[in-house]
């Protein structure tokens, strides 16, 4: 069974909430399927954070958050910086989403509730590029926040169920995600850093 609908050439919108590309986990990752999607002939456009290595593909378009004096050393994980560039992201898709036709947006990270909201406003349909759970990794970082879990678990649960896919990087975390009851689930392990 396809995980997407057929077309000789899609217009994807893929959202990439942190640096790219620098050589570590998620950017390589999102490197991986820029390369395939390229040689497919499909016509991408990412959205991604200012700071990174310019890479060139084939039919991919890289727009980039604003660089602005503050916001340098973006890390991995929540952070006020994160936030600020996820919004100029938002804006940045609203933009582009009011230009073009997409058949289909590739949301990574927190991007997966920008992708929620493009699916409501625009019934632009998403996959959900899923590391592991946002919440979690919250309640992880932030104790203090434990209280509001709930809360946290049932957005996660919305944005999990309205993907066409979700698509997880590893058994444990498709397996976990099943509470939510997603449409379709895949697993794609990330590659091994090892030489």
């Amino acid at each position: 069974m396809p995980i997407l609908p057929f077309f000789s050439q899609m217009d994807i919108l893929l959202l990439a909430p942190h640096p790219f590309y620098q050589k570590r986990g998620t950017p390589i990752a999102v490197d991986l399927v820029l390369r395939v999607l390229s040689e497919r002939g499909d016509q991408v456009d990412v959205i991604t954070y200012h700071e990174g290595s310019n890479v060139n593909y084939n039919n991919v378009t890289i727009h980039r958050t604003p660089n602005l004096p503050f916001l340098h050393n973006i890390r991995p994980g929540f952070s006020c910086k994160k936030v600020i560039c996820d919004l100029f992201i938002f804006f940045a898709v609203i933009r582009l989403v009011s230009r073009k036709r997409y058949h289909l947006i590739h949301a990574g990270e927190e991007s997966v509730f920008i992708g929620l909201v493009m699916k409501i406003l625009f019934k632009i349909p998403y996959v959900y590029d899923m590391d592991s759970s946002l919440v979690q990794q919250l309640i992880d970082k932030y104790p203090q926040i434990k209280f509001f879990a709930s809360i946290l678990n049932f957005l996660e649960g919305i944005a999990i169920r309205q993907a066409k896919v979700v698509v997880a990087v590893c058994e444990a975390l498709a397996a976990d995600i099943q509470k939510y009851r997603p449409n379709e689930t895949i697993v794609i392990p990330d590659i091994s850093l090892l030489n």
